[in-house]
């Protein structure tokens, strides 16, 4: 199922791009799990489902201005309506790009899996061989750290379901948790120096580094560890229906590992002799990074939110930047939001005590979010500062 949904995805994308923007769109490429037929296609009531979405990059000239995100945000829309026609609901992310983009791609991970294995579906084949070659040893912990931050972020969409303590996930909670374990793989064996670009090969890895971790100090027991990711790896990779009965606890663990990964990894971004508590060592980190990249992050969100109306925010602006970029700010309330909700009721904080980590988003308030004064309205807040000024930039 997953080979021929792949070329429908693939069929569809292409045909549509190349008809609006015929000679000026040099390739459109297949990024992320799909491209490395590591997609995951289950049946539904609905009809064929893509969990996740399929990555897509419109390649166009140097000198060729890239389509505005509006236009694609349209074509994505059409894209997926054709799908539903031919029985198929899969989400499409499309990213407009020039030739230059690829040549100066730095090392990181993305970099490196669209080289390994990324997919020119139409046009140029030959397009990824502008991104520069370099060994899975140069990608950056720091990118690593990244991927852990993200997809704790991402746990913040199953917010109302983790307040209310359901005994069962809900299919969408239970594949963000899945995630969580491929990427926690990821993140660990970039520090750990044992990265591969497939799912398959980190889950071998990590089962190796389980069997001869040696004298190494690492943030949780291997073992057990390794043979949860193996299962998670099994069920993405061979995909075939929904999971509809697993329980809060598989979450819970998840989260747990999480919490112990992001402190060592905080740790050996700062100071591996420190023991502290993982906002000690985040704040330590934010304080560390360099102005550069806080004006880059700081200049993305006056840019995304457009010069003359945003201008009431700017002294507020300046005041945050004095702590950490854009990123750093989410990422911090994320995690702290996170972990919190890991807590029973009983046990987590007031809800005064997290308030301040809406004030130190970038925007406080976000329109339509839930009622003011809640663990979902701050969920909602943190969300949407994401998907606005993290997402879209490297910095």
């Amino acid at each position: 199922m997953g080979t021929a949904m792949k070329a429908v995805i693939c069929e569809e994308s292409a045909r549509l791009c190349r008809q609006v923007y015929r000679e000026r769109l040099r390739a459109v490429v297949l990024a992320g799990s799909l491209a490395r037929d590591e997609g995951t296609f289950v049946e539904t009531e609905r009809g064929r489902r893509l969990l996740g979405d399929a990555e897509l990059l419109l390649v166009f000239d140097d000198g060729i201005t890239p389509p505005p995100a509006a236009d694609l945000a349209l074509i994505r829309d059409q894209i997926e309506a054709r799908l539903r026609r031919r029985g198929l609901r899969a989400e499409i992310a499309l990213s407009a790009v020039g030739r230059a983009y690829l040549r100066r791609l730095p090392p990181s991970i993305f970099a490196y899996e669209l080289r390994a294995s990324g997919k020119a579906v139409a046009g140029e084949a030959s397009v990824l061989g502008l991104i520069p070659r370099f060994p899975a040893a140069d990608i950056p912990r720091e990118d690593a750290w990244r991927m852990l931050a993200n997809r704790l972020v991402e746990q913040l969409a199953g917010t109302d379901e983790l307040l209310d303590e359901r005994a069962i996930l809900s299919p969408e909670a239970h594949y963000r948790t899945v995630k969580l374990y491929l990427d926690m793989t990821t993140s660990l064996l970039v520090f750990a120096g044992a990265y591969a670009p497939t799912y398959g090969e980190r889950a071998d890895n990590l089962a190796r580094l389980a069997k001869w971790s040696g004298t190494t100090t690492w943030p949780f027991p291997l073992a057990p560890f390794a043979e949860q990711v193996t299962a998670v790896t099994c069920w993405k990779l061979s995909g075939g229906s929904l999971v509809t009965e697993a329980r809060r606890m598989f979450w819970e663990r998840a989260i747990d590992y999480a919490e112990a990964l992001w402190r060592w990894e905080l740790g050996r971004l700062t100071d591996p002799d420190r023991v502290d508590s993982p906002s000690a060592l985040m704040s330590l980190w934010m304080r560390r990074q360099p102005w550069s990249g806080r004006v880059r992050g700081w200049a993305h969100v006056v840019r995304a939110r457009g010069w003359h109306r945003s201008w009431p925010l700017w002294p507020r602006w300046l005041r945050q930047a004095s702590h950490g970029s854009p990123r750093h700010l989410v990422y911090r309330a994320a995690s702290t939001l996170v972990f919190e909700l890991r807590a029973t009721a009983g046990q987590r904080r007031s809800l005064s005590d997290l308030r301040r980590l809406a004030r130190d988003l970038p925007l406080a308030t976000w329109p339509g979010q839930p009622g003011r004064d809640s663990l979902g309205s701050l969920a909602a807040a943190i969300l949407a500062n994401y998907r606005s000024f993290v997402m879209e930039t490297r910095a």
